[in-house]
């Protein structure tokens, strides 16, 4: 197994008719369905259906990043119902003796950690997790304006918050990684966000109202999957001279250090940014001043 399949999501036949999906889910997911790794079998011979279908799966446990088991759709239940991922209330797995154990009797994933592709998560673990701060139920009910903290991110840090049940990525961006956003420009569809309306456009290079933090919505413009954040400088598998920035495992969009997408992607616009606004280190998002 390949360091790209042990990391994103792929999507591959076994003996040219039966499909897989396979993808890594962070650990409030992996807390609930009882593995950090899912692998299963699509169960179609047809590739177009596999991918629906796929897409169904990634929707479903995308809900669950970003909601309670309680708050979750009977449509994505269903989804991962037929495909034997058992959701577990939060009560129901701190109490249960073998939480941490899968449940071969309860769900039909298959924990894809082998020792083929341990030297893989080395490096998959060195990379530090995205810290998620979300604000309290009511709040995300009712789709009120959530406040953060920024002051105590880290350069090239990023967090997650969750506004109106949607993924929000804060940035915190170096000077050297502003200054080099110049150098992707002749790749980027749009880099000036002129397809698209803006709030703060030509204010920052960051794109919102701060000379040093991003905040953009984090659903990919094609088709709402979540872009993962990849800062480092250095060849990836998907762009060997990668710059930084984001790259959305579902159908392989780029996006730049600020949200900007490449060209020639299946996303069709930049990632957007949400209302908000900065008082000192406290960021407001979903208002403006």
């Amino acid at each position: 197994m390949t360091e790209i399949t042990e990391k994103y999501l792929t999507l591959r036949g076994a003996n040219n008719d039966i499909y897989f999906f396979q993808k890594r889910v962070s650990e409030k997911v992996a807390d609930i369905i009882g593995t950090s790794f899912v692998k299963t079998s699509l169960r179609t011979k047809d590739l177009s259906e596999a991918i629906s279908s796929r897409d169904d799966l990634v929707d479903a446990l995308n809900e669950l990043e970003n909601s309670t088991t309680q708050e979750i759709s009977d449509n994505s239940r269903s989804v991962m119902d037929s495909f034997g991922i058992s959701l577990l209330s939060e009560n129901e797995h701190k109490n249960s003796p073998t939480s941490n154990e899968p449940d071969q009797g309860r769900r039909k994933v298959l924990i894809g950690l082998t020792a083929g592709f341990a030297a893989a998560g080395v490096a998959f673990a060195a990379t530090p997790f995205v810290t998620t701060w979300n604000p309290s139920a009511r709040a995300k009910a009712i789709g009120s304006a959530v406040k953060v903290d920024v002051s105590k991110m880290m350069v090239g840090q990023q967090i997650q918050v969750s506004w109106r049940k949607q993924p929000i990525l804060i940035i915190r961006h170096s000077p050297s990684a502003l200054s080099g956003l110049a150098s992707v420009t002749s790749k980027l569809a749009d880099p000036n966000s002129d397809s698209i309306d803006e709030p703060y456009k030509n204010i920052n290079a960051t794109r919102s109202l701060s000379t040093e933090y991003s905040v953009l919505s984090g659903v990919c413009t094609h088709l709402g999957c979540s872009p993962k954040y990849y800062p480092e400088v250095e060849p990836k598998p998907w762009d060997s001279s990668w710059a930084g920035g984001f790259f959305c495992p579902c159908h392989g969009s780029m996006f730049d250090l600020v949200g900007r997408v490449y060209k020639g992607v299946p996303a069709p616009t930049n990632l957007t940014v949400p209302p908000h606004f900065f008082e000192g280190s406290i960021l407001t998002i979903g208002e403006e001043a």
